[in-house]
């Protein structure tokens, strides 16, 4: 959001504070974008510590993560909110009432859609707005307010990031998709684009054919840690007849953690146990999951083929298997047995 015109009619530095109103029904609808998961920042040229005390003067200053408020380009500024917030710029709407900056951020920005603020009431109504309510969407601001103070923390371990994660206490509980978890699930596989192995978007029927599927194991991973929830963050699921995992994907949350070498590990330690069989992993790399997709490098497996664009990698089965014991997977009293997922 732009603040002057935008959130609100007025000119902060002209006006003052007394002489801002906020724009009709702009409560209501930030409210609604919150509970559907969608997270707001500020992206604003104005003083910074008079723009924040306009925004605890409307009570609605918790709602914006990462607010960037100076007299930079927003360009810029929405870059740096990308940044803090570990998405990309594509993922992002910027609603301001200047055709100008408008245009200079879909100069330096290309991937971010624009909206003019006289058409903001049509917000809620966007497709792209049209997001199913669950209990980690609703959370979803907190959870990353949870982040910010993670990464205050972490400046404190200064060099030593494996001690900084180990102190976290990073603990992951997997079970089977079920009609409890699915909705959640369903959410993440449209979401997730840079810990998304696979490219899939799965529909709602396509999930429900594959809890109808008795070959096909489905591992649902939630999180937490010492700081709190980060609620459901990855999806697997394995092709149990090979075994081969085709799906694996996660919420960029959890990046840099650990979190996708601890599930992979355990996915190994399972199916090999089980089958005594070499493990395939089916990766379409596309430019933004490459980084992320540097965990099946480290954890031993090997690229044997690619057929359509999809790499095959393979863990022998008398391999060991990397651990380096930061993250506990706690008991799976839910999962159901491999090939018997329905």
């Amino acid at each position: 959001w732009d603040l002057d015109h935008t959130l609100w009619d007025g000119v902060l530095v002209e006006n003052g504070l007394a002489g801002l109103k906020l724009k009709p029904d702009m409560v209501n609808i930030i409210e609604s974008l919150d509970r559907r998961g969608i997270l707001q920042s500020i992206a604003s040229k104005n003083n910074h510590d008079q723009a924040i005390d306009a925004l605890k003067r409307f009570r609605i200053d918790h709602f914006f993560l990462y607010p960037q408020i100076s007299w930079s380009p927003k360009g810029d500024a929405i870059q740096a909110i990308a940044r803090e917030l570990n998405i990309g710029t594509d993922t992002l709407l910027f609603i301001d009432d200047s055709e100008f900056e408008r245009q200079q951020v879909h100069s330096s920005c290309p991937g971010v859609r624009t909206l003019d603020a006289r058409n903001y009431i049509s917000l809620l109504d966007m497709p792209e707005c049209q997001v199913p309510a669950t209990v980690e969407g609703t959370g979803r601001r907190q959870m990353y307010q949870v982040e910010q103070h993670r990464k205050e923390v972490a400046t404190t371990f200064k060099e030593d990031y494996k001690a900084f994660l180990k102190h976290c206490d990073i603990k992951l509980t997997i079970t089977s998709l079920d009609s409890d978890n699915l909705q959640r699930v369903h959410e993440l596989t449209q979401r997730t684009n840079q810990m998304n192995f696979s490219g899939n978007r799965y529909s709602r029927d396509l999930l429900d054919k594959i809890l109808e599927t008795s070959y096909l194991d489905t591992f649902v991973i939630a999180c937490e840690d010492r700081f709190g929830s980060y609620g459901i963050v990855g999806f697997a699921v394995i092709d149990s007849r090979e075994p081969r995992m085709t799906d694996l994907m996660f919420s960029c949350r959890i990046q840099s953690k650990r979190v996708e070498h601890a599930v992979v590990a355990y996915i190994l330690h399972r199916y090999i146990a089980l089958t005594g069989k070499d493990f395939y992993v089916s990766y379409r790399k596309t430019p933004r999951n490459q980084p992320s997709g540097q965990v099946f490098a480290d954890m031993g497996l090997k690229e044997i083929e690619i057929i359509d664009g999809v790499i095959s990698l393979v863990f022998p089965h008398h391999a060991q298997i990397p651990d380096d014991g930061i993250i506990t997977i706690l008991t799976q009293d839910h999962l159901k047995p491999a090939g018997q997922q329905r």
